[in-house]
């Protein structure tokens, strides 16, 4: 009797202590976030966010996903094969125009990481200088702004489509390359090729400072899961700080992604774009963290419209459905 009492207490210590770790009495919600490409530095905040459990303290299962560099990703967010998708604004507004139900829960980056780049003894020294040129710029869900700046600049360029890296313009198959400031412009670098051998064009210097990564899902789930939505957002940032707080824990995981990926990896690379992420994310004489700005709305819509790449404007709360209630400093 003596050892059923005591193995009774355990039980109940057990029961209580499992009770006080674990968020809303066990009852965890399980969800799925497609990120918009490979494993890289661009998602450290994320995969910090579940290596600290960060989600798990919100009461959430998160299994994070890497899409395909030939699948659409809002094909996956419309099909319902995941839950949440990341994705930049433009694309985003894009989508919901033509008819995509999807919202804005949060938007992480805040600043825009685009850059055009030439080599200066092509002869380019200007945008209208790409006029016939071969324009390398991605396929799929992120060619809407590239094509703004040069519709807006009344260039036509010989659009050659690609998918990642910056091999066909090292190869000289292409005479300028759409990059993200993080990731191919530095490749280019490490390539052997120096900065002032570059024209670069900056689209935030062309009035196309327009805010890139953030969070979707379809409208439908978040009107059932809005606290899921706010938690994932909440938890998401969390894991931000921690990577910026920590870079070199942030690395280490970014390398086990690349791995498990069986994609390449290199620390000089890595630490490069969490650097210049860091920026994006949380940047000086900035008021919005994790939530789209109306201003930076309005503007994206505004352009979009104008260069005919949508038809109308979407109303700010219709697309966006945290911004109003949630604020994250840091």
């Amino acid at each position: 009797m003596l050892r059923t009492f005591i193995a009774l207490l355990l039980l109940l210590a057990l029961n209580s202590y499992a009770h006080k770790i674990s968020p809303e009495n066990n009852d965890y919600k399980k969800v799925s976030l497609t990120l918009q490409w490979f494993p890289q530095a661009q998602f450290a905040g994320y995969y910090m966010a579940l290596q600290k459990g960060f989600y798990k303290k919100k009461g959430l299962i998160v299994e994070l996903r890497h899409k395909k560099p030939y699948e659409s990703i809002f094909d996956l967010l419309k099909n319902k094969k995941t839950d949440f998708i990341t994705v930049f604004l433009s694309t985003a507004i894009k989508a919901q125009c033509k008819g995509l139900p999807l919202v804005n829960i949060g938007q992480i980056s805040q600043k825009s990481a685009l850059v055009f780049v030439a080599r200066k003894d092509s002869g380019i020294k200007s945008i209208k200088d790409m006029n016939g040129r071969k324009v390398g710029i991605w396929t799929v869900d992120f060619k809407v702004i590239p094509e703004v700046l040069l519709m807006k600049n009344k260039v036509k360029a010989k659009i050659v489509p690609i998918l990642s890296d910056a091999d066909l313009f090292l190869w000289h198959g292409v005479d300028v390359l759409t990059t993200m400031w993080y990731n191919e412009y530095h490749m280019i670098l490490n390539a052997g090729i120096n900065e002032d051998e570059l024209s670069t064009f900056f689209f935030s210097d062309y009035n196309l400072d327009i805010p890139e990564d953030g969070i979707y899902c379809l409208k439908e789930y978040w009107k059932k899961n809005p606290e899921v939505c706010k938690k994932l957002l909440e938890a998401t940032l969390e894991g931000w700080h921690a990577a910026f707080n920590n870079k070199k824990q942030a690395v280490e995981l970014v390398h086990k992604y690349c791995r498990e990926g069986y994609r390449p990896f290199n620390v000089a690379h890595q630490r490069w774009m969490l650097n210049k992420m860091e920026k994006l994310i949380f940047p000086k004489k900035k008021d919005y963290y994790g939530k789209l700005a109306p201003a930076a709305f309005r503007k994206t819509a505004k352009i979009l419209k104008i260069m005919g790449v949508i038809d109308h404007i979407p109303r700010y709360n219709d697309f966006c459905k945290i911004a109003e209630s949630f604020k994250q400093e840091r």
